[in-house]
């Protein structure tokens, strides 16, 4: 399964619909940067570029159209975190590359400071989907920003795949076939400190809140009271 299959089921996305640009939109990018740009990030264009759950929930796709262009220090940027904190580009050198690496910017445009994100567009893009998805763009999701029990961590190593591509020293992804997501942050100590799962699934969403033993913050079926609420008023 390659990474558009494991966004799509991860989403529950049907086969049969294009959530894409159109190949017109993509030509007009490269005639207007006068670049021909890497094939993985077309290929993304084409399956997701539209699709607001996978790419507009949390952090943001830049758009073809008008938003991707160069950096002053010359990387072509693609993606933009939603405080505005951090944007991720390709250096323009390895735009002839099919699947070039991802980086960071966490500083400024006038005063960068880059850091290599990913060694693919195709897993920078998964890890976007993740992240987003355990954010609000997944229907069910939750997150717990208090310190998380050892044997909940052990437990979830256990029963669940981790995603090595997509993970970090502080931040781990786990996943089952890509059903469901659970994204661990670590401290220096190890420590666990806060969990962000996500899936499409009612059902697994309710067996991940039975098994993972957290004080959830937020979980996604308090927008669901918050709108019946609305509907009795």
């Amino acid at each position: 399964m390659d990474y558009l299959q494991k966004i799509r089921r991860l989403y529950n996305l049907p086969k049969e619909e294009n959530f894409g640009f159109i190949e017109s939109e993509i030509l007009a990018l490269e005639m207007r940067l006068q670049v021909k740009l890497p094939q993985e990030l077309k290929n993304y264009y084409r399956a997701f570029g539209k699709n607001e759950k996978v790419n507009y929930s949390y952090n943001k796709l830049l758009k073809p159209e008008k938003e991707s262009g160069f950096s002053m220090d010359g990387y072509l940027m693609i993606f933009e975190e939603n405080q505005m904190v951090v944007s991720w580009g390709i250096k323009e050198d390895d735009l002839s590359l099919d699947n070039p690496p991802v980086w960071g910017n966490s500083g400024t445009e006038e005063d960068p400071e880059w850091y290599l994100e990913t060694n693919s567009l195709a897993d920078f893009f998964l890890l976007m989907a993740v992240y987003n998805g355990t954010l609000g763009g997944l229907k069910y999701n939750a997150i717990s920003l208090e310190s998380v029990d050892p044997r909940t961590v052990q437990l979830i190593r256990e029963t669940m795949t981790p995603v090595a591509e997509i993970s970090y020293e502080k931040q781990k992804v786990y996943t089952d076939d890509f059903y469901e997501v659970v994204s661990l942050s670590f401290e220096d100590d190890d420590k666990c400190s806060a969990v962000f799962i996500g899936t499409s699934d009612q059902s697994r969403f309710d067996k991940i809140l039975d098994r993972i033993e957290a004080d959830w913050s937020y979980t996604s079926y308090e927008d669901e009271e918050q709108g019946d609420e609305w509907e009795e008023k």
